[in-house]
């Protein structure tokens, strides 16, 4: 084997076994096998993380494709990725061990995880768009896999939206690239700043990756999909792939070249936004995973809020992003937890001691969520305080995101009312797996805290008595508001009205409802033939027919979308035969 190959084995590992996986998965000799290696596709992620690994050029493949460089946002999300995914593999082992569409949900899961890590190690444009349009598209089999029409719906909505980001990040890496496809995302940001397009792309990157972030009003997709997913689905689609969204900002906009102070507002009032009116809606939600769904949506304003400070503040810009950073770990793991915790409740039940074990580790990741004092929460928001400040910006703007930390503590509490109390006390059983691979994420999110890979500096001032006030309070009052919220409901027997998931998405379909009833009604209606046929009924009678044929091509356009087979099996085939290549012209 060549120097070369062995000096990238992290790095094609990393890509390598997730690919072979996926076709092994595909092939039904190989079936079985794959199957039982699939929850560890994760592991070379996990080690390359740990272990690092030498940059990859493989200059015959996609005009030049560099994967993997050795700098702080690239290991930082390759190892809450990689922990990830590799602890919802192991879940999922168990918790669709008896589910009829297993062998597809492993074929989107390591496909999507294919397509996520590459986002990540990725280091040119045309490398970044291949494998972030493959973890999008990937994923959507994710959505769909219940095969209900509520699931339908959800992963039509998802496509809709994932098409139209797709659609305007490929103009921005139009406009950013230009003839130069190979150009490398080390150069992206002095670029657009030099660009005289440099507001337009900027715009564009925005809200193409805003769409992945579910900033608002670009959410429409994330409480729809959370709740019909699978639970280890629901885990990597809140956990990492939206982050992957954060990941393409701080890839491509101009962060600490350009000062856009227009810009930049404009993303604050949006992070702002976000992180309220995540928690308004998400309060009025009965089903669980919705309302983790929409405090994913006012987390994310959080770190919406950061980037737009870097974009106007390009002297702090390196400690926004480094705010970022802690911000994306810490909401990952602990969300992760939370969602797995409630896949894994019915089956350990509330009693004994698996029971108070889940319990408390949900009440842990809650309060990690919710910013407690000596939490990961407390420290992801006062390294985001602190570059706030380097950032030079409003005064209120401390006030306000206290204000969204009390927010952060009402929907933990609505979450913990909504998942535990309709949970028996008896549990299924079968939680063997699911409960060690749950615990294994609780120790992971706790060493990360405790030795994190980025933001070690903001560990010490967490114990100063003037933050661990300002850590807490916040938390205090939301508790204290959740209980006599209770206290209310039950005196007054009165009920919080319910936002449909979705929300916006529930206006715009009544307004769409009537232009869709009257394109997609029938046309084989038996109606009385005209005396003599004008050149008007034959085009309109043309007209139907285009218009039934495109119906029916949709349709099973969409029933293709739900096979493995068809969904990103041109980009797999592609990456195993490069990877062939690259192995052959090796020196």
């Amino acid at each position: 084997m060549s120097a070369f190959v062995v000096d990238s084995l992290p790095v094609i590992a990393a890509l390598g076994v997730p690919l072979v996986l996926t076709l092994g998965v595909m092939w039904p000799t190989s079936r079985a096998v794959a199957l039982w290696l699939a929850p560890w596709a994760a592991l070379p992620t996990v080690w390359l993380a740990l272990a690092s690994g030498t940059p990859v050029d493989w200059k015959p493949v996609l005009l030049g494709m560099r994967l993997y460089a050795d700098d702080e946002i690239t290991r930082t999300f390759l190892l809450f990725t990689g922990a990830l995914w590799l602890l919802s593999g192991l879940f999922a082992h168990g918790y669709l061990r008896e589910d009829g569409h297993r062998v597809s949900f492993w074929g989107f899961f390591l496909s999507t995880l294919m397509g996520n890590v590459g986002a990540v190690l990725a280091q040119d444009v045309a490398s970044f768009y291949l494998f972030f349009a493959m973890m999008t598209f990937c994923a959507y089999g994710l959505v769909v896999h219940e095969r209900t029409p509520r699931a339908a719906r959800a992963a039509r909505v998802y496509l809709v939206m994932a098409l139209l980001g797709e659609a305007l990040l490929l103009a921005a890496f139009f406009l950013i690239a230009g003839t130069r496809i190979d150009l490398a995302l080390a150069e992206v940001p002095r670029w657009v700043a030099q660009s005289p397009h440099r507001d337009l792309i900027s715009a564009l990157i925005l809200v193409g990756f805003g769409v992945k972030v579910g900033a608002i009003p670009l959410h429409l997709w994330l409480p729809l999909a959370h709740p019909v997913a699978p639970t280890p689905a629901s885990a990597v689609l809140s956990g990492t792939i939206i982050k992957v969204g954060v990941l393409g900002w701080l890839r491509f906009l101009p962060l600490g070249f350009a000062s856009l102070v227009g810009v930049g507002s404009v993303c604050v009032v949006v992070g702002l936004a976000s992180a309220f009116y995540g928690v308004a809606v998400g309060l009025t939600q009965r089903d669980a995973k919705a309302v983790l769904a929409y405090s994913s949506i006012s987390q994310m304003g959080f770190l919406t809020l950061a980037v737009g400070l870097a974009l106007g503040a390009p002297e702090a810009a390196s400690a926004l992003v480094v705010a970022v950073l802690v911000y994306a770990t810490h909401h990952s793991l602990a969300k992760g937890l939370l969602f797995l915790g409630t896949g894994l409740l019915p089956a350990t039940g509330r009693g004994g001691w698996r029971g108070a074990v889940v319990l408390v580790g949900l009440g842990w990741a809650a309060l990690e969520i919710a910013g407690a004092p000596l939490t990961s929460g407390a420290w992801a928001k006062l390294t985001l305080k602190s570059a706030e400040a380097a950032a030079h910006a409003s005064d209120a703007l401390p006030t306000l995101l206290s204000l969204a930390a009390v927010g952060s503590s009402l929907i933990m509490a609505r979450f913990l009312v909504r998942v535990v109390p309709g949970t028996a006390k008896e549990g299924k059983g079968g939680a063997g797996v699911l409960l060690a691979s749950w615990v294994l994420l609780l120790a992971v999110d706790t060493g990360v805290f405790l030795r994190p890979p980025v933001g070690a500096a903001e560990l010490p001032p967490l114990l100063e008595a003037k933050n661990l006030v300002s850590a807490a309070w916040p938390v205090l009052l939301g508790l204290l508001l959740s209980v006599l919220a209770v206290l209310f409901a039950r005196r007054r027997a009165w009920r919080v009205p319910e936002v449909p998931p979705g929300d916006l998405l529930w206006f715009v379909e009544r307004l769409v409802h009537p232009v869709w009833a009257f394109m997609t009604r029938e046309t084989d209606q038996v109606v009385p033939e005209p005396e003599e046929e004008t050149w008007g009924d034959r085009m309109l009678d043309r007209f139907a027919r285009l218009r039934a044929k495109l119906l029916h091509e949709a349709d099973d356009g969409e029933a293709n979308l739900r096979q493995l087979s068809h969904v990103g099996l041109a980009l797999l085939l592609f990456l195993g035969v490069f990877l062939y290549l690259v192995a052959r012209s090796a020196p």
